[in-house]
């Protein structure tokens, strides 16, 4: 039987809650548990039937009093939620978080040549690094052994 480590991966991140932060070149999603995300590539939040946030989003005045604060409206959407379920496409490594039946926030790859996003996180006992690699893989890094494992989203 083979180590999955997308799976374990992905069952790591349900039960807990999201706090979004605008870098100078990056997104970080910081979850309880001390679980991070670095997110370069583009996302966007889905929620009441459409998309409540896109991390596109300028963050003009768009028709309102005041400029659209992009960290305040991502955290609004995920106020008082928990991630439900959390899956990695294995074609392409594209990330879904779900909170409930409602709400999800999307990590799609949209570059050949870039990572898209990248995790640090423990489980079983061991550290983790997991980074979406460019072209749709995976690679994840035994932080505590230093022993390189790839896993191919595939």
């Amino acid at each position: 039987m083979e180590y999955d480590l997308v799976a374990e991966f992905e069952a790591c991140l349900v039960g807990r809650s999201c706090v979004v932060e605008r870098r100078v070149h990056d997104w970080a999603f910081d979850l309880t548990g001390g679980i991070g995300l670095a997110v370069s590539c583009p996302w966007r939040i889905v929620a009441a039937g459409g998309i409540a946030f896109g991390s596109g989003d300028p963050g003009e005045v768009f028709g309102r009093a005041v400029p659209v604060d992009r960290e305040a409206e991502a955290q609004w959407a995920l106020d008082g939620k928990v991630i439900t379920a959390a899956s990695v496409d294995r074609q392409t490594a594209d990330l879904t978080l779900q909170f409930g039946k409602e709400t999800r926030i999307d990590l799609f790859i949209d570059a050949l040549s870039y990572e898209g996003w990248q995790a640090g996180y423990g489980t079983s006992g061991k550290g983790w690094s997991v980074i979406a690699i460019c072209g749709g893989e995976l690679g994840f890094m035994g932080i505590h052994i230093n022993e390189p494992r790839f896993a191919t989203a595939g």
